[in-house]
């Protein structure tokens, strides 16, 4: 009873330690930028105007992914109806996973390894950060925990009820980034597997795969609608992509270097100051690893690893860091698997305060000792500065000096404040608003000279492209205004 209890604490203060770092000063350190602005926007129609989202956002190539995200962030837009609200709810998701991690470690390999691996994720510095961003791919390290849990559960019980819940979690997967189709490989491996060494029937195996494809379909339900309207065009033109990558061959050199490169930014997330080097050296050990313990587990993490790896090889495009978040908690499991293995005492004693030391480095590392971009603070304030300065004339804007590519995020709280900026490509109306969206602002002499200026904005005022107006032949300077202490600026203009 007594090891069960401090076994609690154990648990208790990870949970805690992920909690504060992940909602210590959230306002001032999430990021709210265009893409959480359209997510803002999309939240506001589903929540008061009752636009239930049949479609999620759109990907670098221009297809939507599944809705379930904005089904997900209900509870925290029902908290608050604010940025902020949504933002401490994705936190409070991301110390579910440190939760998740720490149960699939637990029954993997025990509780001690489950200790250090879940404070491990807990102090991530990448991880901390993506856990208060609103965005979709932010979500994937959680759900890929909840994948693992799952599958191991089925995996050795083999209830219909999990495998159905296997399906549930690879749905919602697929849904938040494409490349997470690699866990539908997976279960398949597993269900081989099963076949194999643990003799399944083959009957077993089929009806557990209708739990899991049942409940993959009712995940899917709501986006397989909204493609169905459109002719499955987004699920074509994904096909389509991933068909040309097939066709993408790399040098043996460029494989190599691509890999590693991929490699360490996935085991950048467990592990500090991680590049190509590092990362050969440790993909390296793992192999010798692997090959003294094969047992299933390592095997598995082994081909979830390298598969990811080389299925992203095929992409043709530019692979961002996102793009591999599928991968993100295997580094962790090769941990627990190697600090597992050693025997109980002193060289299990000393991998413990080996990771632990590398967590207190993590720790320390994490931007919550940072002053932070207050992107909330800003845009709010400077949206509600231009409501005064328009006194409810015809108005428009645009943004410099931003890092965001578009800029709903402005449009958000325009519209939360009643506010209905013009096109600025349209012309008519009478005052034009450039606002400074860092600290770091153009004089207003630098501003002035521009003849034209780019007009930040979106398909729907552009049509993918950013147009320019005249600036110093048709607007006149009247003042500018320092947006919530410095942080931005807003620079008045006054038609011809």
């Amino acid at each position: 009873m007594r090891v069960r209890y401090i076994s609690d604490w154990w648990g208790l203060g990870i949970i805690f330690i992920a909690t504060l770092l992940r909602v210590y000063r959230l306002e001032t350190l999430t990021e709210f930028l265009g893409d959480q602005g359209r997510t803002m926007l999309i939240m506001r129609d589903f929540v008061t105007h009752g636009i239930v989202p049949i479609a999620g956002p759109t990907t670098l190539t221009g297809h939507h992914l599944g809705p379930i995200f904005y089904y997900l962030l209900l509870p925290g837009y029902l908290l608050s109806g604010e940025p902020v609200g949504v933002s401490l709810w994705v936190a409070l998701l991301g110390v579910v996973a440190v939760f998740l991690i720490y149960k699939t470690v637990h029954q993997m390999f025990g509780l001690g390894s489950a200790r250090v691996i879940a404070l491990l994720w807990a102090v991530s510095p990448a991880l901390v950060r993506a856990d208060r961003i609103i965005w979709e791919p932010n979500l994937v390290p959680l759900f890929s925990a909840l994948f693992v849990f799952l599958l191991y559960k089925a995996y050795t019980l083999w209830r219909h009820s999990i495998w159905f819940s296997v399906g549930v979690s690879v749905g919602i997967l697929v849904q938040l980034h494409y490349p997470n189709i690699f866990f539908v490989g997976l279960v398949g491996l597993v269900f081989l597997g099963s076949f194999i060494i643990k003799k399944r029937l083959f009957w077993e195996i089929l009806t557990a795969g209708l739990w899991l494809i049942a409940g993959l379909g009712l995940t899917l339900v709501p986006f397989l609608w909204h493609q169905y309207t459109v002719g499955f065009k987004d699920l074509i033109g994904v096909a389509t992509v991933i068909k040309e990558g097939v066709g993408v061959t790399l040098g043996k050199r460029a494989t190599i270097s691509v890999s590693l490169d991929y490699a360490f930014r996935v085991l950048g997330r467990a592990v500090p100051w991680m590049s190509r080097e590092p990362a050969a050296l440790l993909l390296g050990l793992w192999s010798l690893f692997v090959c003294f313990r094969p047992t299933l587990k390592n095997i598995f993490f082994s081909v979830w690893f390298f598969g990811g790896i080389a299925a992203m090889l095929r992409y043709s495009g530019v692979v961002h860091d996102h793009y591999l978040f599928f991968i993100v908690p295997v580094p962790f499991l090769m941990i627990a698997s190697i600090v597992q293995s050693t025997k109980p005492g002193v060289w299990r004693g000393t991998l413990y305060g080996i990771v632990i030391m590398v967590s207190f480095l993590q720790l320390l590392r994490t931007d919550i000792f940072s002053v932070g971009q207050s992107d909330i603070p800003r845009v709010r304030n400077a949206v509600a500065q231009i409501k005064d300065v328009v006194n409810e004339n015809d108005f428009s804007f645009t943004l410099v000096n931003t890092v965001s590519y578009s800029d709903l995020h402005y449009r958000y709280y325009m519209e939360a404040m009643d506010l209905q900026p013009m096109p600025a490509v349209a012309g008519g109306y009478k005052r034009f608003i450039v606002a400074c969206d860092r600290a770091d602002c153009p004089t207003v002499g630098e501003l002035t000279q521009r003849e034209q200026l780019p007009i930040l904005c979106y398909e729907e005022h552009c049509k993918q492209y950013y147009p320019s107006i005249p600036l110093s032949s048709q607007w006149a300077y009247s003042k500018d205004i320092p947006v919530a202490n410095n942080l931005g600026r807003l620079y008045i203009f006054d038609a011809r």
